[in-house]
């Protein structure tokens, strides 16, 4: 491990770096920064230079400390033609920060003897859910919630989510299941929290952890899993489909024990990533699903009924996208009416377009839903849209078919999986609107196709829908 290292970027996650390598041996030569504004400033006794700094440093190591993974990739690119740095150097943000917690004396103390053996049969292992980042009701914390209610059911009294200290509406039987953490989200693999989640953790041992991210969780399960290897297991549950994500499991592979994804696509891709085919399997995320479908569409009479249901955000969701959509929509002179359901940093913009445009009677912002009544949201609904550049495997749209609405979708992970093109729904190319629209022209010339389709879309799905079929798939995990 080098003992020298230059950290690119000074934001956030560079005083947060800072701080964790005042617990090791490495000294930082200096901070680069393409930011003109910040030159000459000082952090943590360290002097923000020029990037072009790095003339000097070409063999030293680089950490790029900055969150975004384009700006990353895009840093990359710079220091490898611009000038001319040896990519080879770079320690990556999660690696660096793995390797000074397994080297830190403090680290250290607060694990070894502070757990004694103890023999524990199966089914009184403690398992825990991470939901570090709260349980607000978005698709992983309402997985996970249900799942240990599931679990809570069978048998499995001892099922526990982790959570942060917010006020959360929680079912009633995992009430008294939630272990609280008090938690400052920015800052990330802050040696605070570190110690913090070691000291909750090594109450709860032995135990089995599954996380749904790469956090300080799973980093402390693994500090702890070095002295007491057979009293902690981490299986990594892996919702998302993206290099970015990948990247990240990657610089933590060491850590984690088995891999589930969301979807067959992204078990593919872990195997191809050198994740071991042995540690990894994937899952169907069980939704409300009701046996026989019933429910009506839309004649031509009316307005072809198109919905949308997730986080209203410009990245990964690509709602930047659906102006477009609407314009394509209205110049090919189709009767629509588009009701979005959720909430993001980009539904006041989108609002304000809609305004605008004056396409108040054309699309409708209902805000965040109860769960409870999604079903009666998309049996309302003709098609499910969903323009995103990645996902797992899409709750959304899973529930959207369950309830016989016609996915026109973008080929994410897991979409192929349910939807048979021209079948039951359409599968578009990553930020093709106007096949999108082209598609909803279609099926607003064609009614009939609607009720067909919609039912093919629920038959296909309602057998993956099950929890009873699910919690045999994660007794079997954890037995």
């Amino acid at each position: 491990m080098t003992q020298r290292i230059t950290l690119y970027g000074s934001g956030n996650r560079c005083r947060v770096m800072c701080e964790i390598l005042k617990e090791s041996d490495i000294d930082i030569i200096t901070i680069l920064d393409s930011n003109p504004s910040k030159w000459g400033k000082i952090i943590s006794g360290h002097r923000i230079e020029r990037p072009d700094k790095i003339y000097e440093l070409r063999e030293e190591s680089i950490c790029i400390t900055i969150a975004d993974f384009e700006s990353v990739k895009e840093i990359r690119r710079n220091l490898r033609q611009k000038y001319q740095y040896d990519l080879g150097r770079e320690i990556h943000y999660n690696q660096l920060i793995l390797e000074v917690y397994k080297r830190s004396r403090k680290i250290k103390r607060s694990i070894q003897g502070k757990w004694i053996t103890k023999k524990s049969q199966d089914k009184d292992q403690k398992v825990i859910f991470d939901c570090y980042n709260g349980l607000i009701l978005g698709g992983v914390e309402a997985w996970t919630m249900e799942l240990c209610e599931a679990l809570i059911r069978d048998g499995r009294k001892h099922t526990y989510i982790l959570s942060d200290m917010g006020n959360y509406q929680v079912p009633s039987l995992i009430g008294g299941q939630i272990i609280y953490v008090d938690i400052n989200h920015q800052e990330q693999f802050s040696v605070r929290s570190v110690l913090n989640l070691i000291e909750i953790i090594l109450k709860e041992l032995p135990c089995k952890i599954v996380t749904c991210t790469t956090n300080e969780v799973m980093l402390a399960a693994y500090l702890i899993k070095q002295y007491y290897p057979d009293a902690i297991e981490i299986i990594s549950v892996i919702h998302n489909s993206n290099e970015k994500s990948y990247e990240e499991y990657m610089d933590f592979i060491e850590c984690s024990d088995f891999y589930i994804g969301v979807s067959r696509d992204i078990r593919d891709d872990l195997i191809r990533y050198g994740f071991g085919e042995d540690r990894v399997q994937s899952m169907n995320c069980p939704f409300a699903c009701e046996p026989i479908l019933k429910r009506e569409y839309s004649d031509a009479s009316e307005p072809i009924r198109i919905g949308y249901a997730g986080r209203i955000e410009y990245v990964q969701k690509r709602m930047d996208l659906l102006p477009k959509l609407i314009e394509s929509l209205i110049e090919r002179n189709v009767d629509f009416r588009i009701e979005v359901a959720g909430d993001g940093a980009a539904r006041n913009d989108l609002e304000e377009v809609v305004k605008r445009n004056q396409w108040d009677e054309k699309v409708i912002f209902l805000g965040r839903l109860k769960r409870s009544i999604l079903s009666d949201f998309w049996k309302k609904q003709d098609i499910c849209i969903n323009m995103a550049d990645f996902e797992g495997r899409s709750i959304s749209i899973l529930e959207a078919m369950g309830n016989g609405a016609v996915p026109i979708v973008t080929a994410t992970s897991g979409v192929r999986e349910d939807i048979r093109e021209g079948m039951n729904g359409y599968i578009i190319p990553l930020r093709d609107y106007e096949a999108m629209a082209e598609r909803i022209e279609v099926l607003s010339l064609h009614r009939e196709r609607l009720s067909g389709m919609g039912k093919l879309a629920h038959n296909i799905v309602y057998p993956k829908s099950l929890m009873e079929t699910h919690l045999k798939f994660w007794e079997k995990i954890l037995d």
